[in-house]
């Protein structure tokens, strides 16, 4: 503030005092220009002396100020919104932004197919929601600083896919070796979004496992506990839908089958888990002996006829007629 016209060398001072609604003293000042900072909204009163000193006369002005607080700006240019998804759960999670007690927000999920629109449970701005099925949806998010008065939204259209379809068959048809072939859940096979992957992992931490909790294929609670390092990675592959994999030893391995449409960013992920026994223990590795056998059985338990060329690389039971069984393991 500043008092004008009283540039006259007779006005030889000027007193300045606001006081509260309550008549404390709140600033005082002797100076012509000045600042005065309130330390809380609310009406105060201002009283200004100006004394003349050649005519003995003085004067005095009355003035009342109403202070309120100025809303201050919302930066949210540097609010960002990350995604993860797997299958037709999704969850959204805001960065940038501080929890601030200030702040609001609202998830809504309008459903195209349906035309009804779907409020999302969050927590100071972490949402999980798992779209009712497949199709296209449009995903909304609020924010609001009620504090501030400022608020944004985002909006993000989104089309979900279903993989609910998608499963994986394993056959081990050797004793150390795998093979797993995934469902196909492309609607158009020329569709070229779609990649799929194979993980196989293999560490010291699945030997923590009990048995009665690795060899029950209910029990998913493992993959949450498991971390997937990367160096427990001993085999990858991004070649398509089918994998055959010769385990290096013997040990507890994770497999991890994963289809992915980049295009969307939504994938899923089947887990497996195998138990490789060491396979050649107490095996003979020499040709069968002269004496024809009676019956060739493999792993599977399927007789081999007897006519035909033995495959390679398996380990087959042998019975004769006049000798104990005997399994041999048949090289190339």
């Amino acid at each position: 503030m500043e008092i004008n016209g009283v540039n006259d060398t007779c006005f030889h001072a000027v007193e300045t005092e606001f006081v509260d609604q309550f008549a404390d003293p709140v600033y005082r000042t002797f100076s012509k220009k000045f600042t005065i900072f309130f330390s809380d909204t609310g009406t105060y009163y201002g009283t200004i002396l100006i004394k003349n000193k050649c005519h003995r006369d003085d004067t005095t002005i009355y003035i009342t100020l109403k202070v309120i607080c100025k809303p201050l700006k919302c930066n949210w240019f540097s609010a960002k919104l990350k995604q993860y998804n797997q299958n037709r759960y999704y969850q959204w999670q805001l960065q940038n932004i501080y929890p601030d007690s200030c702040l609001n927000y609202q998830f809504r999920f309008y459903n195209y197919q349906t035309g009804k629109t779907d409020t999302g449970k969050h927590y100071n701005g972490l949402c999980n929601y798992t779209f009712p099925s497949s199709g296209k949806f449009k995903m909304s998010l609020s924010i609001w600083n009620r504090c501030r008065n400022c608020d944004t939204l985002f909006v993000k259209e989104l089309e979900i896919l279903s993989f609910q379809a998608a499963s994986l068959s394993n056959k081990q048809y050797r004793c150390d070796s795998l093979e797993s072939k995934m469902s196909l859940v492309a609607t158009d096979p020329k569709d070229t979004c779609w990649k799929h992957f194979f993980r196989v992992f293999h560490d010291a931490t699945m030997d923590t496992f009990s048995a009665n909790e690795w060899n029950n294929p209910s029990n998913t609670g493992i993959y949450q506990r498991y971390a997937f390092p990367d160096s427990a990675l001993v085999y990858a592959s991004s070649k398509g839908r089918l994998m055959q994999y010769q385990f290096p030893h013997k040990g507890r391995y994770i497999l991890s089958a994963q289809w992915s449409h980049q295009c969307l960013s939504q994938d899923t992920i089947i887990y497996a888990r195998f138990e490789i026994p060491d396979c050649y223990a107490g095996i003979n590795t020499l040709a069968p002996p002269a004496e024809a056998p009676t019956e060739i059985i493999n792993l599977q338990g399927q007789s081999i006829p007897l006519n035909q060329p033995l495959p390679k690389n398996q380990v087959l039971l042998f019975r004769y007629r006049n000798r104990p069984a005997q399994k041999i393991l048949v090289r190339e």
